[in-house]
């Protein structure tokens, strides 16, 4: 079994010269979920299960990470 990161993307957005008036929202990562499973699709299924709006592909999509490729700045938002 690996432990999985769920990746998940806040979006902020206002109608003003900060965002580019809508066109260029500020786009914050955090982990989701943890997901221990043995391959990256059933890592996938599992987060499904538990939350319904969790997507995987396309252009604004969940990501998936191991512990390897999580990168640092993420790691400081998973709660102990």
């Amino acid at each position: 079994m690996q432990t999985y990161y769920i990746i998940g993307e806040k979006y902020e957005n206002a109608n003003t010269a900060e965002f580019g008036f809508g066109d260029f929202p500020k786009r914050t990562p955090y982990v989701a979920a943890v997901v221990e499973a043995e391959t990256l699709r059933k890592a996938q299924n599992k987060a499904k299960k538990t939350n319904a709006n969790f997507m995987f592909g396309g252009m604004f999509g969940n990501r998936v990470h191991t512990d390897e490729t999580l990168p640092d700045y993420l790691r400081a938002t998973i709660a102990n």
